[in-house]
């Protein structure tokens, strides 16, 4: 079974683990606030009776992981086993070995947003590298994959039952009220960060060059181009409108492809928040169902 695990990918869930853990026990655990998903689970633990985060952490994800492997495929769940083994790990360091902001324990806000901060753009890394701490962030990335839902909010809905419990558990409506910032303000980062560097352009353009931007773009840009048909309401002239998508990075590089051709064509961008397909996400999506 030929299992693609990319370097790139596993440096960057080491990354994300370092931040996510360091947020989870540097703000959350030392201000005696919990979390969202099966981490808060842990964090109420430790506060009720001084259970270490990092072991629950690990006993909880046990048999997500099944699920991890049953819906996810080969390559994917290795990037789970890792961002969870992973943060695991750095929970324990920094249970250990704490580092003392020597905030305010009164600051709460502050910390629920640093917390939230830290949390989010941990994740976010992660996620978007392929993989997932475990607990809630598999669920999470299996209804992205088969439904479409973002993650962040997903996330969100399962940390809003958790918050529940930590009011039951802890009967302290003020650590409740502050820890729902730090899970909303860490939802938001995560699908800040998923979004982030994917998002494209979308470029109509109209012009009576049409034919030779269509070819220029499928040979130097080796973009793929839409012709469609369309009408000039005021011109009252058919003429074919060209739709291509294209990363940020290659904007300028099609501007400047159009405007030798025809500098007098007609270009509107849109932006383009989500693209699957060959060029773009293909190989990512072969990864995620490959061994099934």
């Amino acid at each position: 079974m030929n299992i693609k695990l990319k370097a790139g990918n596993i440096f960057m869930i080491l990354i994300g683990s370092v931040i996510f853990s360091f947020g989870i026990i540097n703000f959350n655990m030392a201000y005696h606030l919990t979390e969202g998903g099966f981490t808060g689970i842990a964090l109420i633990l430790y506060h009720l009776f001084g259970i270490s985060p990092a072991l629950m952490n690990l006993i909880f994800n046990i048999p997500l992981f099944i699920i991890g492997y049953r819906f996810l495929g080969r390559t994917s769940f290795y990037y789970t086993l890792i961002g969870s083994l992973s943060s695991t790990f750095f929970l324990y360091l920094f249970e250990k070995y704490p580092f003392n902001f020597s905030l305010n324990k009164e600051d709460l806000f502050l910390v629920a947003l640093l917390g939230g901060v830290m949390i989010g753009i941990g994740l976010g890394i992660i996620l978007r590298a392929g993989g997932t701490t475990g607990g809630v962030d598999i669920i999470a990335r299996v209804t992205k994959k088969y439904f479409n839902w973002p993650m962040g909010r997903v996330i969100f809905m399962f940390d809003c039952l958790v918050l529940v419990i930590t009011y039951l558990a802890l009967g302290d409506i003020r650590i409740t009220l502050y820890t729902f910032i730090c899970v909303y303000v860490g939802g938001q980062i995560i699908d800040t960060v998923q979004d982030t560097g994917y998002t494209a352009r979308g470029a109509l353009i109209i012009s009576e060059q049409y034919q030779s931007i269509g070819d220029a773009i499928n040979t130097v840009l080796e973009r793929g181009v839409t012709q469609i048909s369309a009408h000039g309401h005021y011109s009252n002239i058919e003429r074919p409108m060209l739709y291509c998508v294209v990363p940020k990075n290659e904007i300028t590089r099609l501007r400047q492809l159009i405007h030798a051709i025809d500098p007098h064509a007609f270009v509107s961008m849109i932006e383009v928040h989500e693209v699957h397909g060959e060029g773009f996400t293909l190989d990512e999506n072969k990864q995620l169902i490959e061994a099934h």
